[in-house]
């Protein structure tokens, strides 16, 4: 036995066999075996035994017909028909491999006789082309003849641009349509139905040329309208969004108050166009392709949005949806204290913190708060916390806002600060003179803003009297303010204090007083005498050329005085030797007389005087006489058994005695040569002994006191 294997290529000369054409049928045999003896054995669709059998050694075959002939070479063998017959030739042959020693092989091969239309036409179409997104398509091709089997039609897509391929939109199995063919053959018509809005497969846009085909096993045999149509299909809206000014918005929208704004909604391509909802959060606002709205501040972080669709009202389409930042102008501005508004004059105390608080209602965004007193410039922000004065009083508050446009500032109610203020004492004299009997008037100016409890008294300072005073407006109203007298703050004030005896003299304290607060003073009055005569007067440290002479000053009301002290040679012609201010002070006092003879004989005496008037001599004359060296000294005073008393002269001497002269200048006649030393190293001058009367000492005791110590003032009381 032989071993091989075997396969057949069973294949038709043409893929489309046509009815009345001819065709070849080829069993080839491929066998691993090259001496193998086979042969093959034919039967066909209409016989149940064989048709032929071939044999490959000898190369011929046995049975077939005149019309269906067999024939064999060394690959296999081989069918030919002639004017193909559906009825006999259209089924299924076989080809079956019979060799010695291999197992047998079989190949089917089923054919199929077609009758092939003339061609393919469009038997209903439109009269023009169709847009899909306003009506509905119909579109009929049709066989030109009869065909069998029947056909599987499809309809073809292109676009408009040239050369452009062809896409299978549709396969159908078309209808059979009357005619007379003979069955099984027929004439079919395929129909495509586009309703309107229909949309392409991926919804895109599309503008297609439309025709339809019949395509068989060998595609040079297919048949294709000669004619086409052109078909829009609809778009449905897939997208939207919000268009301000030509530009997307991509984020919060930001309008103002009360100005219209004018959006777009955007949908790119969609047919047939959409129906278009704008909606402020829930609430409708329009349906047309733009909306214009004008924003009020309850919009405000709304979202706004258009909500779009066109041929599906199931499958809306919202766009971007923007919220909304509704900016509202500052258009009034209050001011609060403590929660409560001020609606009119403010009254605050003068060095008192005050906050107040400028409340603007709905604006946005935050507005810019300038706070001013007057035309003055006092503070920003929301609150505002200031301590007013007294240059406060009578001017107005307000705060000045902004938030949108800087040239359209608000102002708030400006009330104006009444500013309440401890009173102040203006100008009160820190002295008074007065007479015992009498009353002594204290006038001076009050500024006092406030005028409620407003009072003065005055109280000394050692006693529990009070004394109450009156005060009176000097002027009645300032000057109009907004058509608004203003009361004046400026006030006289007259305390009138009785001086019933020498005890009411002195310190007294003024007070003036109010609801917020007071001033006070100190002043004196004091009681218009000269001064009482000194005492103690006495000397010490008496040299060759110089001494010392002491005293204690008398009783002078507070007055400021000045004490003189006088030199003599002969106890009968008196020359100023030294002078003393003691201002106010009491106390013990001390000058030094100096360039005196040694050994020389001098008379002292001593007095003082203030803007009254000249006191009279203290009760002790001095009558010293200078050492001739500094081992001796000598001192005269009261008590002592070298002093005088007023009137007469006792003269004592102490160690040596020395006689000098003294050269005095008096009248053109006399000159004198020494000069004093105050302790408290005041100017040193001489003065006349010429008696001198209040109404001359006044007056140069009023230049003294002011500090003129040119020496023509003194000359006016002793002309050296």
């Amino acid at each position: 036995m032989k071993s091989g294997s075997a396969t057949i290529n069973f294949q038709s000369s043409s893929k489309v066999p046509v009815q009345g054409h001819n065709l070849q049928f080829s069993c080839l045999v491929v066998t691993t075996s090259q001496d193998v003896n086979y042969d093959t054995t034919w039967y066909s669709p209409q016989t149940s035994g064989e048709f032929g059998k071939c044999y490959r050694q000898a190369m011929f075959c046995t049975g077939g017909t005149m019309r269906r002939q067999l024939t064999a070479d060394v690959n296999g063998s081989y069918l030919n028909i002639q004017v193909l017959n559906r009825s006999l030739d259209e089924g299924c042959w076989r080809c079956i491999y019979t060799a010695t020693g291999q197992a047998q092989v079989q190949a089917d091969l089923n054919v199929t006789v077609f009758t092939i239309p003339s061609r393919l036409d469009f038997t209903q179409v439109p009269d023009m082309d169709v847009d899909l997104s306003v009506t509905s398509a119909r579109l009929q091709c049709t066989t030109s003849g009869c065909t069998y089997p029947p056909p599987l039609i499809q309809w073809l897509t292109q676009s408009q641009t040239a050369s452009s391929p062809y896409e299978v939109y549709k396969t159908v199995n078309p209808a059979v349509t009357g005619g007379s063919c003979v069955p099984p053959e027929q004439l079919y018509r395929s129909t495509l139905d586009l309703p309107q809005n229909t949309t392409w497969s991926d919804n895109s846009d599309k503008i297609l040329i439309f025709s339809c085909r019949i395509e068989y096993p060998d595609s040079t045999m297919n048949l294709v309208t000669s004619g086409s149509h052109t078909i829009t299909f609809a778009v449905r809206v897939t997208e939207a969004f919000l268009q301000l000014n030509n530009q997307n918005i991509t984020s919060t929208l930001i309008v103002n108050s009360g100005e219209p704004v004018t959006l777009i909604c955007v949908t790119g391509t969609s047919r047939p166009d959409p129906s278009i909802v704008w909606y402020i959060g829930s609430r409708p606002m329009g349906s047309e392709t733009s909306l214009t709205f004008t924003p009020s501040n309850t919009d405000h972080n709304g979202i706004i949005y258009c909500q779009a669709y066109n041929i599906d009202p199931t499958r809306k389409v919202d766009s971007n949806k923007p919220s909304l930042f509704v900016k509202v102008r500052v258009t009034e501005a209050y001011l609060k204290q403590y929660n409560q508004n001020i609606t009119s004059t403010l009254t605050v105390n003068s060095g008192e913190p005050v906050t107040l608080t400028c409340v603007t209602g709905t604006s946005r965004p935050a507005p810019t708060i300038d706070w001013y007193i007057g035309s003055w410039s006092i503070g920003t922000g929301t609150s505002l916390t200031f301590t007013p004065s007294n240059t406060d009083h009578n001017e107005v508050i307000f705060c000045q806002v902004f938030n949108i446009d800087p040239n359209l500032k608000v102002d708030s109610n400006k009330p104006r600060l009444f500013v309440r203020a401890a009173p102040k004492i203006l100008d009160v004299s820190p002295s008074y003179k007065g007479y015992v009997g009498q009353y002594t008037m204290i006038q001076f100016n009050v500024n006092s803003i406030t005028q409620e409890n407003l009072t003065i008294t005055a109280r000394h300072s050692n006693t529990s009297g009070i004394h109450q005073g009156i005060i009176q407006p000097i002027l009645l109203y300032s000057i109009p303010v907004n058509s608004s007298q203003i009361p004046t703050p400026d006030f006289r004030a007259t305390i009138a204090i009785s001086i019933m005896s020498e005890n009411d003299f002195g310190q007294y304290v003024i007070e003036v007083k109010n609801i917020v607060g007071f001033d006070s003073k100190n002043i004196q009055i004091l009681q218009q005498i000269t001064p009482e005569k000194p005492f103690s007067f006495h000397s010490t440290n008496v040299q060759e050329k110089q001494l010392s002479l002491r005293w204690q000053a008398g009783y002078n009301a507070g007055y400021t005085q000045t004490f003189i002290v006088e030199i003599s040679l002969d106890n009968i012609t008196w020359n100023n030797a030294s002078q003393v201010s003691a201002g106010n002070r009491d106390g013990w006092f001390t000058t030094v007389i100096e360039d005196l003879i040694p050994g020389s004989e001098y008379y002292f005496r001593l007095y003082a005087y203030n803007i009254n008037g000249r006191g009279d001599f203290a009760d002790v004359q001095l009558a010293i006489r200078t050492f001739k060296d500094v081992s001796a000294s000598a001192g005269v005073g009261v008590g002592e058994a070298a002093g005088i008393g007023v009137g007469g002269i006792a003269l004592g001497l102490i160690g040596a005695i020395i006689v000098f002269t003294i050269r005095i200048h008096l009248n053109g006649s006399k000159s004198s040569c020494f000069r004093s030393k105050r302790r408290t190293d005041d100017a040193m001058h001489s003065y006349s002994n010429t008696e001198m009367n209040p109404q001359t000492v006044k007056p140069i005791y009023e230049e003294l006191s002011k500090g003129n110590t040119e020496p023509s003032v003194y000359d006016r009381i002793s002309p050296l």
